[in-house]
Formats: C-alpha cells, structure tokens, sequence
C-alpha cells in the first residue's frame, strides 16, 4: 500500500480529532469544517490507493461510490448543526445517502463472493432487532421512521456478514479483515449516532465522541480495503 495512504489515514484522523474537540467545545460551525476535511480525506485513501495498485476495478468503483455517499451524508448531517430549522428533514436525507452508500459497499462485497442467503438472513435479523430496540429504547420517532431505521440497521448487520463471509469463503486476507472491522464500527457509530438523536440522552458529549471515533475508522478502514486488494 502506497505511503500515501497512511498519511491520507493520518490526515483523517487529526481532523476528525480536531471536529470532537470542537464539538464538545459548542463550535458547530468550526466543527463541520473538520468534518468536511476529514471526510475528504478518507475517500482520498481509496482513489490514492486503487491509483497506485489498480485491481479489482469494480470492487474499487463501488466503494468509491459508497465513500462518497458518506461524504454527501456528512455535508448533510454537518449543516444541520448550524441550521436546526431543518435538522429533521436533513437527518432523513442524511440516512438516505449513508443507506446508497452501504448498498453500493455490498455490491462490492458481492463482486467478491456473490450472494450468500445466510448473510440474508443476519440481515433481517438485524433489522428486527433494531425495530425492537427503537422501542425498549423508547425513541421518539413516529412508525414511518422506525420502519425505515429498521431497514438501514438491516443493510448494516448484513454489510458486517457479508465481510465475515468474505473472510470464511475466500481466506483472512488483510483487505476483508479490515472490511469486516470497518462493518462492526459503522453499527458501533450509528447505535450511538441513534441514541444520540433519538433519545433524552443527557452526556451528549460522551456519545458525539464514541459515533465520530468508530464513524471515521470505519471509511478508512474500508477505504484501505481498497488499497489491499
């Protein structure tokens, strides 16, 4: 993998550092700045590195697709912090693009090892499980919502099985390992991201900090991938 890339990673995680600390200091503004840089970054590392190891075409197109899905879910997710007026409709659009972009990462995984039906399972598995959860939770969103967090927690549990598939099928190899530990950070980030929104959650603090500490990894990660195959 290119040196590039590690210093891409780098630069990914001072930013982000730089936006929890400017978040938990009440600077929004400053704080999506960071964001914005950080997200830029982290999809650098999977262009930096196709370009310097170029295999796996397809593989690397789609998650191209998927991190910058993640980046137009960021930029929404950012302005709602200092435009509140809108924050439930940018919440909704920002799922919507973080949903595209974990659809476009498992039609990468699918290149890899084709459709398995017991990752079809674990993913409607996940997403009773979530529905379940938004209740003894007892989170305040109406049924259209639940109903559609259910689905996105859904495409989260089977993006984690079908990396642990990967793994099983075709070898531990240091790309699918680092996709399965990208999977299980994006569930870690988004359970707290939910919390967090949904929720009368009182250390704000404590949860901005676990969601963007497991959130950044996770694109990197992913983005390295990339880079190993």
């Amino acid at each position: 993998m290119s040196p590039l890339c590690y210093v891409l990673a780098g630069l990914t995680a001072v930013f982000a550092t730089c936006c929890i600390l400017l978040r938990r200091k009440g600077k929004s503004f400053e704080g999506m700045l960071f964001k914005f840089l950080a997200s830029f970054a982290f999809v650098s590392v999977a262009i930096v590195g196709y370009s310097f190891s170029p295999k796996e075409t397809f593989y690397f197109c789609l998650v191209s697709f998927a991190l910058m899905f993640g980046f137009f879910g960021d930029v929404l997710l950012g302005i709602k912090e200092i435009a509140p007026k809108f924050k439930p409709k940018l919440i909704v659009l920002g799922l919507i693009f973080f949903s595209l972009g974990h659809i476009c990462c498992l039609c990468a995984f699918v290149t890899q090892i084709g459709i398995q039906p017991i990752t079809l399972l674990v993913g409607l598995g996940g997403a009773v499980i979530a529905f379940i959860a938004t209740t003894v939770l007892k989170m305040k969103i109406d049924l259209k919502l639940k109903i559609v967090m259910s689905v996105y927690y859904g495409l989260l549990f089977l993006k984690v099985s079908m990396a642990a598939a990967m793994i099983v099928i075709k070898g531990a190899t240091p790309a699918y390992i680092v996709a399965l530990v990208s999977g299980i950070c994006f569930v870690i980030s988004d359970t707290c991201l939910g919390i967090l929104y949904f929720t009368a959650v009182k250390r704000k603090n404590a949860l901005v900090t676990a969601e963007l500490s497991t959130y950044y990894p996770a694109q990197v990660l992913l983005a390295i991938s990339v880079a190993m195959m």
